[in-house]
């Protein structure tokens, strides 16, 4: 099945590159005749006033073909007919994708939402494969609008068929796959059903989503909090909703929900709010859910205490210690792919950086181990929340010291959250925690000075009243408020928030000390000032190259492009790391990642799933992950590694260890999958 797929997508892509090589086609305007020049004007008669330029040829889209329902092309409003998406829903195969792609790795999606969290339901209706009954729906499409359904009307998709193209961003091979499988099933359902695959750089597959002329494309989501409001609302009034031009009156039905399910505390209630969104999402195919990998991480045998919770940035090393047969047991070597961007955590949006600061800030409250859904104080050794899920009170722990040398106190935690919000900028994470404070659809400071007229434009920014933008800073510092005598803060938000604690679980919610924020070039906590540092750049940000945490691990040093050495941190409040220092290597290229596995000179390596064949073989043990206790189970060891098998068939159990030197930990859902999404009015 997958040769077939790729041998129609070689015909068709070198086809489609010929195409896009050609210049856009402009379409025809219609003009009245010129009126013929008299051969010479009578001196008395008054000059005609200059014609009007005729109007600029709007150039058709060349993704959808002729821009008409003609057989060679597709209207813009191709999508806007439910019973085409639908049809295209029936047309795919995520099976294929699971055993294709993920080797078995994977379960499918059948709904927006990750598995545990509220509205997630593995019996919720949802699309599988079935050709016939994709064939029933197009038959029912009425894309010309004329009443009369496709299947007994001979001006229509039935028998016109269609020609479209389905992109990809260029070396994305899923996302290749998956409109190779629609390009072939929907070829067998109707041969006049022509879809064209065609990668994108990205940059310029980014731009066409923006601008609205991706007919059909797969988007993918990596939460940013592990919550379900994080999966429902990027696939329907966020990110990709905005992408697909959905009309008006279904967003404001997805929103409802969206906004009501967001402002309940209670799961149970949240669930039953969310079981209404899968159903709304199911009537209306907006998109479909493809699959969730599941985890496949390795880990030298020789390294212990690690916690593998997926919503972690990569890895949390306080508690992962080294046996003494270990190449170097004072030390954990990470051979990773890419380079930290900031380690400001208020600006930090990338997992890179996140493996950092995770690991040298600290945040009220954090994950309880492996679990994503539970929580335990960490800089607060309490907290409560009002009966109305508006005001959060956090009793800030005692003792706790600063990696330069400074006390931890409320101010401190105050001070970070105001900074962070009055920094704001949409290349940043502050969106997430503007929600709750500001409220629902708030999302930037800007939102509470000029409507968002002058997100991430400082100067427009500073352009306001200087008395708004400081009454603006001073509602914000009201929300917050400290008790001295009990060393609590209070925390006022605009509604009840579910997914609070996961928001300030995360990097962006960490606590830095205001003092040395203040002495290194940041914000002043003056309400005169504030503007200066809203939306600020990466480049300009001073906290982008240096760190000043609780963590248990403070930064030595970080050279660009190369490593980040992070060393223990003697004071540390809690229990102190297992091992003396930590080693981030930028390694781009998979096969020096892989010698270093192999040699022992990394202890935790960054391994894409193509290249799992190359080091299952290097596998002694597995720890396989148990759904039921949401951890995984002891290690089994591993006799033999037959890497043309799918999922855990792939490896042989036994009862006597062998002397290959890696773990491996299998079979958890991670926290990323993909959406095949709808554009419902093609630009």
């Amino acid at each position: 099945m997958r040769k077939l797929y790729l041998l129609v997508a070689v015909v068709l892509v070198a086809g489609m590159a010929l195409a896009a090589c050609q210049p856009a086609v402009e379409a025809p305007v219609a003009t009245e005749a010129p009126a013929e020049a008299p051969a010479e004007a009578p001196a008395e008669t008054p000059a005609e006033a200059p014609a009007e330029a005729p109007a600029e040829p709007a150039a058709l889209n060349p993704y959808i073909g002729s821009n008409k329902l003609d057989g060679n092309g597709v209207p813009p409003t191709f999508f806007a007919d439910p019973h085409v998406r639908k049809g295209f829903a029936y047309a795919f195969d995520a099976q294929t994708v699971i055993d294709e792609v993920y080797m078995g790795e994977a379960i499918p999606s059948y709904v927006l939402s990750l598995v545990g969290m509220p509205g997630y339901d593995p019996d919720a209706p949802h699309y599988e494969m079935d050709l016939e009954k994709a064939a029933e729906e197009f038959q029912l499409a009425d894309v010309d609008g004329d009443g009369v359904p496709a299947g007994e009307d001979p001006d229509d998709i039935w028998e016109m068929g269609f020609r479209l193209q389905m992109l990809y961003n260029t070396g994305n091979t899923t996302r290749q796959i998956y409109a190779e499988i629609l390009q072939a099933n929907l070829a067998e359902v109707n041969e006049k059903f022509v879809i064209e695959v065609l990668g994108l750089p990205w940059p310029a597959y980014l731009t066409a989503q923006r601008a609205h002329k991706i007919p059909i494309m797969t988007g993918g989501w990596l939460e940013d909090i592990h919550d379900a409001h994080n999966w429902y609302q990027p696939y329907t009034t966020g990110t990709y909703g905005a992408r697909q031009n959905m009309p008006q009156d279904l967003k404001d039905q997805f929103k409802a929900l969206l906004d009501e399910g967001v402002s309940l505390v209670d799961p149970a209630a949240r669930h039953e709010v969310y079981q209404r969104f899968n159903q709304l999402y199911y009537d209306e195919v907006p998109g479909v859910p493809v699959a969730l990998a599941t985890s496949h991480g390795y880990e030298q045998k020789w390294t212990t205490g690690r916690i593998m919770n997926p919503i972690f940035s990569s890895i949390y090393y306080r508690t992962i210690g080294k046996t003494a047969d270990a190449k170097d047991p004072t030390t954990i070597t990470t051979a990773n792919i890419g380079d930290a961007l900031t380690l400001d955590p208020a600006a930090c949006y990338d997992t890179a950086s996140g493996e950092v600061l995770q690991n040298i800030y600290e945040t009220l409250v954090f994950y309880d181990g492996e679990k994503t859904d539970e929580f335990v104080p960490q800089l607060a050794e309490e907290y409560s929340v009002s009966e109305d899920g508006t005001e959060w009170t956090f009793k800030i722990r005692e003792g706790v010291k600063f990696h330069q040398g400074g006390d931890l106190t409320p101010s401190d935690v105050v001070y970070s959250f105001v900074r962070g919000l009055l920094q704001g900028g949409y290349s940043t994470p502050q969106w997430m925690i503007s929600e709750p404070f500001f409220g629902v659809g708030k999302d930037d400071i800007s939102m509470l000075v000029d409507d968002g007229a002058s997100a991430d434009d400082r100067e427009a920014l500073m352009a306001n009243d200087p008395a708004l933008l400081k009454q603006v800073c001073e509602d914000v510092k009201s929300k917050f408020t400290i008790d001295e005598a009990n060393n609590t803060v209070t925390m006022k938000l605009a509604q009840s928030w579910g997914p609070f604690l996961p928001t300030i679980a995360n990097n962006w919610g960490s606590i830095m000390d205001k003092e040395w924020v203040i002495e290194n070039g940041g914000w002043d906590d003056s309400c005169d000032t504030w503007q200066n540092f809203y939306s600020m750049p990466d480049s300009e940000n001073p906290f982008t190259p240096i760190t000043n945490g609780t963590g248990a691990f403070q930064l030595d040093h970080w050279t660009p492009g190369q490593e980040i050495v992070m060393t223990k941190f003697a004071d540390y409040w809690g229990d102190p790391a297992k091992v003396d220092r930590v080693v981030l290597k930028v390694i781009p290229e998979f096969g020096t990642r892989f010698a270093m596995l192999q040699a022992g000179d990394a202890d935790f390596a960054a391994v894409p799933a193509e290249q799992r064949a190359q080091v299952d073989p290097l596998v002694s043990e597995i720890k396989v992950y148990n759904a039921e206790t949401n951890t995984y189970d002891d290690p089994k060891p591993v006799c033999k590694i037959d890497t043309g098998k799918l999922g855990i068939d792939r490896f042989e159990i036994c009862d006597t260890p062998n002397d290959r030197p890696l773990r491996l930990l299998f079979g958890r859902p991670g926290l990323t999958q993909d959406v095949i999404i709808f554009n419902f009015l093609i630009e």
